[in-house]
């Protein structure tokens, strides 16, 4: 691999933003739900992937580096993400399955959004526009497992889009901008809808003592724990802790979880929570408590 393509230190990310950047300087592009992901390819049929931290992780998707391994574009640096595509939209937790294990799985996709080297040229100083151009000319036509995400030039419309089809939500770039690495920038913003979700409640977390937050258990995988209980559930929820005690539903725990005093149920209940997103070790960020039961 060429040592000249030297990768940045961390990937440029976006900042989250309530609005939408308006006017002719800018572009606008789906937000996939995935793993962010940064790619090396030689132009021979070498390729490295990267994670957001950039740590090879050629060893996490196999799949990924034989889908790139034929590409035959010139030596390169793409910016991207690796996403499940269910059929309708992408499904984060799928991929997280995929950097958990080492099971071959064709049904993983990658999608380019930007691009930091071309032919081994540097072009991270140029507008994101010309980069793109680029980057889109490397792919004339959209394969189904490997493509450039488009770029659009209306960014309510395509909030919409988003909306109407519950996919995460959407990117603005400022067409002029240089690839600035993390978020020391003004140039990228993100705006995603709400993650909402009805989850099992399987433990109760206690402090000093006394109910303090309710472990999450969605699609058998645990991803986080939530407060905001007020006086009157946690009596009623101290109660229930000590009818129905149980075990660890999970596997393994985190250092931290382990540290925690919980009490497992061995009778979960469902719970109503949003949040900010899934990180990209499948836990909530910032959930909140909605209420108890399926509806609501």
């Amino acid at each position: 691999m060429s040592a000249v393509m030297d990768l940045p230190g961390v990937p440029m990310a976006p900042v989250t933003s309530p609005d939408i950047p308006t006017g002719p300087e800018w572009g606008y592009q789906i937000k996939w739900d995935g793993v962010r992901t940064l790619v090396r390819l030689d132009g021979k049929g070498g390729v490295e992937i990267f994670s957001k931290r950039v740590e090879p992780r050629n060893d996490r998707f196999p799949e990924i580096v034989e889908l790139l391994s034929p590409l035959r574009i010139g030596a390169c640096v793409l910016d991207g993400e690796i996403a499940y595509f269910d059929g309708s939209r992408p499904n984060f937790q799928r991929v997280l399955v995929g950097v958990n294990r080492k099971k071959y799985d064709d049904n993983l996709i990658f999608v380019a959004f930007d691009m930091l080297y071309d032919k081994g040229t540097d072009i991270r100083t140029l507008p994101f526009k010309e980069r793109y151009a680029r980057l889109a000319a490397k792919f004339p036509e959209k394969q189904p497992r490997v493509f450039v995400t488009d770029l659009v030039y209306d960014g309510p419309a395509l909030w919409e889009w988003v909306n109407t089809r519950e996919w995460e939500g959407i990117i603005s770039r400022k067409l002029d901008s240089p690839y600035v690495e993390a978020k020391k920038h003004r140039y990228m913003f993100k705006k995603r809808k709400e993650v909402r979700i009805v989850a099992d409640v399987v433990g109760i977390k206690l402090k000093a003592g006394y109910v303090s937050s309710l472990v999450l258990r969605y699609e058998d995988r645990y991803v986080g724990h939530v407060s905001g209980l007020d006086a009157a559930s946690k009596k009623v929820l101290g109660q229930f802790m000590e009818q129905h005690p149980g075990e660890c539903p999970f596997p393994s725990l985190s250092v931290g979880m382990k540290k925690s005093d919980v009490r497992w149920l061995s009778v979960p209940f469902l719970c109503r929570v949003t949040a900010l997103e899934f990180s990209d070790s499948g836990i909530l960020r910032q959930p909140k408590l909605l209420g108890f039961g399926d509806k609501g």
